[in-house]
Formats: structure tokens, C-alpha cells, sequence
């Protein structure tokens, strides 16, 4: 990850929130081997405890790349290392704000997303039923169209009968 240097020269160590963002950004266009390795030791790294493993999991975890889970892993760590940090500044936990409300978006999208393949399920149905009927249908009217042809020939010999009597 990046340091900072500050205008006199001695190297400064970004805030979290700072970190969190930098490594947001860095990680951005990774490919999901890439990103699935970084995920990976960032999760060992979470056994040593140590508060740069905590925030490099954070920010993995909120990748494009990661799947719900490992989202979810992440706001865990993030409340912890905001529990583990009570005189943290206001940024970490405006942060933190941020994460719970892309939670509620990502469960209303989940959400939504169920509800349309439940009514894609529905519709493929009624489609279904509808072909079925339309199948239905088409047999019936080649069969009415059968006995009108039937018809016709029944009526044209009674014609032809009747023009034959004298």
C-alpha cells in the first residue's frame, strides 16, 4: 500500500479511512484471480490480529470482486476494528455508515432481483399454459375445419342428387 509523505519529508501514515480509500482505489482493477489470491492472505492475515490486516481485509472486501459473504465478513471486521478503536475519528465511522447503507442497497437489489426471477418463473408459466392452450386450439380447429370440408362434400352430393332426380 502507499505511504504518504508529509511537506517536511518524514513519511506519514494515512488515517484508516485514508488507507481504506487508497486501497479501494488501487485494488479497483484487479482480475478476480488476482483479486481471489489478495482475498485469500488478506483473510490469513486476519489471524495475526494486527490493524493493517484487519483494514486490508476491510477494503477487500469491499471489491467489486467479492461475493456477498465475504462483504458481509468485511462490515464484521470493520465494526470490530471500530469497537477495538473507540477514540477513532469521525471519518472511520462515517465510513462505516457508508458500508451499512451499500448493505441495504445491495439486499434491496437482492430483493428486487428475487422478485423479477419470481415473476419470470410466473410468466414462463403462463407462457407454458398459453402455448399448451394454443396447441389445444390449433388441433380444434383443423378438426372443425375437417367436418366443414365434410360438410361441403355432404352438401355438394345432396346438390348433385338433387340435379340428377328428374
Amino acid at each position: 500500500m502507499r505511504q504518504y509523505s508529509s511537506e517536511s519529508g518524514d513519511l506519514h501514515v494515512p488515517s484508516d479511512t485514508n488507507y481504506l480509500l487508497s486501497c479501494l482505489n488501487d485494488m479497483q482493477d484487479i482480475g478476480p484471480e488476482e483479486f481471489a489470491a489478495n482475498f485469500e492472505m488478506a483473510e490469513n492475515g486476519l489471524q495475526r490480529g494486527r490493524d493493517q490486516d484487519k483494514l486490508r481485509f476491510i477494503c477487500l472486501s469491499l471489491h467489486a470482486g467479492a461475493d456477498y459473504q465475504q462483504f458481509k465478513e468485511g462490515t464484521k471486521v470493520l465494526e470490530q476494528y471500530i469497537a477495538e478503536h473507540p477514540n477513532s475519528p469521525d471519518d472511520i465511522q462515517g465510513f462505516q455508515i457508508l458500508v451499512n447503507r451499500l448493505d441495504v442497497e445491495m439486499m434491496t437489489k437482492w430483493s428486487a432481483w428475487k422478485s423479477l426471477l419470481e415473476d419470470k418463473k410466473e410468466l414462463i408459466a403462463e407462457v407454458d399454459s398459453l402455448q399448451e392452450k394454443l396447441e389445444q386450439d390449433q388441433v380444434l380447429i383443423e378438426e372443425l375445419q375437417t367436418q366443414i370440408e365434410q360438410l361441403k362434400n355432404i352438401e355438394n352430393i345432396i346438390k348433385s342428387r338433387e340435379t340428377e332426380q328428374p
